[in-house]
């Protein structure tokens, strides 16, 4: 949960693979009437409302494991999107000298104590099936 709470947004740069699709949503940008050249080099509708490029419609600009390109990246930046995410990920974890999955650090209370019970109906067999009494 902290490592989560310390995830980063992350802008779109030129070269790097999207880990996510990146959809530009239909908006009012801040972008002057000049820049509509750029969009239509996108293929994204626009038109000019009050001095400034409305977008028309929302569009997929980037595919997840595609590379961003120079206009993409650019676009994103004019608009002060950041669209990806980058944070820590645990591998695995090192205690007391043993390396453990980092599936360990999922294990909940629910799941201990469905540990616990099966190790005790597994005494409790072999303590009947060698004929040693116990509590178990």
């Amino acid at each position: 949960d902290i490592i989560e709470a310390n995830r980063r947004e992350a802008p779109a740069r030129v070269g790097a693979i999207a880990p996510v699709d990146v959809i530009v949503p239909a908006q009012n940008t801040s972008l002057e009437p000049t820049q509509t050249s750029f969009l239509q080099a996108l293929n994204i509708a626009s038109k000019i409302t009050r001095g400034t490029i409305e977008i028309l419609n929302d569009v997929h600009l980037i595919k997840a494991g595609d590379k961003v390109g120079a206009s993409e990246s650019a676009l994103l930046q004019k608009l002060d999107m950041r669209p990806f995410y980058y944070s820590l990920s645990i591998k695995t974890v090192y205690d007391n000298g043993q390396i453990f999955d980092a599936a360990i650090l999922n294990i909940t209370d629910e799941t201990f104590e469905g540990f616990m019970a099966t190790g005790i109906k597994n005494i409790a067999s072999i303590s009947l099936a060698a004929n040693i009494p116990t509590i178990a």
